[in-house]
C-alpha cells in the first residue's frame, strides 16, 4: 500500500463539496437554463442573435451605440454580429468618419426578425407560466436594480 507524504490529505470527492454561494455561478446557470427555454422554442435563431436583430433597425447606427445599449463589449458584438452579416439579415456601412462602423437591419433581417418575434412572444408566455406571473416582474425588478447597482461598480468601459 503507497504511503502519503506527511501532511498531504486526501481531498474529498467533487459531489461531497458543497458550492459556493457564488451570485455569479447561479447567475450563469439561470442564464443558460433560460436560453435553453427560448432556443427550443425558437427554431433556427439563437437568443443573442434574435436580441440582436430585436435591437437593430433599418437605419444604420454606429456599433459603439449598440454596444453600449446592450451592455456588451465591442469585440463581442462584432463576432456576434458575423454570422447575421453573412445571412444577409445585417448590412454593414462605413460612417463619416472611416473608423466608424454602422450596422442595419436588411429586409431580410426583417422577415427574420418578424418571424422569430412570434415565436419569442410564445416563449416569454411560457417562461411567465412556468416561473409564475407574479414572480417574472418581481425577478426583472431585481435583476435591473443589480445591473444599476453593479454599474457604478466597474470600468467605464464595461
Amino acid at each position: 500500500m503507497p504511503r502519503r507524504a506527511a501532511g498531504l490529505r486526501r481531498e474529498a470527492p467533487a459531489a461531497s463539496v458543497p458550492p459556493l454561494p457564488c451570485t455569479g455561478a447561479t447567475i450563469r446557470r439561470l442564464a443558460r437554463r433560460i436560453t435553453s427555454f427560448y432556443e427550443s422554442r425558437m427554431p433556427g435563431l439563437r437568443l443573442g442573435q434574435y436580441s440582436l436583430l430585436a435591437h437593430l433597425g433599418t437605419e444604420p447606427q454606429p456599433l459603439c451605440a449598440l454596444s453600449r445599449r446592450l451592455e456588451m463589449d465591442r469585440t463581442t458584438l462584432t463576432r456576434n454580429l458575423k454570422p447575421l452579416l453573412a445571412a444577409g439579415w445585417v448590412r454593414e456601412t462605413a460612417g463619416a468618419d472611416a473608423r466608424l462602423r454602422l450596422v442595419a437591419l436588411t429586409p431580410a433581417g426583417r422577415r427574420v426578425r418578424e418571424r422569430a418575434r412570434t415565436h419569442w412572444k410564445t416563449a416569454q408566455a411560457e417562461l411567465e407560466e412556468t416561473l409564475g406571473r407574479d414572480f417574472v416582474p418581481v425577478l426583472h425588478a431585481h435583476l435591473d436594480a443589480a445591473l444599476a447597482r453593479l454599474k457604478p461598480a466597474l470600468p467605464d468601459d464595461n
